[in-house]
């Protein structure tokens, strides 16, 4: 989940809001994965990173789930 973002920055430009849900890095599905293995995989990227995400209560309606379920 999107915690903070740094205002007027490239990700809020995009359309990136705080409670956006992270779905997608690199084209890699992250709906499953732990948190820690998300901020991991971020930290070590090199270069450009693309992301996509999903505000919060589209991820409820879609799942069905307040929160995510990590496999």
């Amino acid at each position: 989940m999107i915690c903070s973002l740094l205002r007027g920055g490239i990700a809020e430009r995009g359309g990136v809001r705080v409670g956006h849900r992270i779905i997608e890095i690199n084209n890699q599905s992250v709906v499953a994965v732990p948190h820690e293995k998300i901020v991991n995989l971020l930290a070590t990227s090199v270069g450009e990173i693309l992301m996509k995400t999903m505000p919060t209560s589209m991820f409820r309606l879609l799942t069905g789930q307040e929160n995510p379920v990590y496999i």
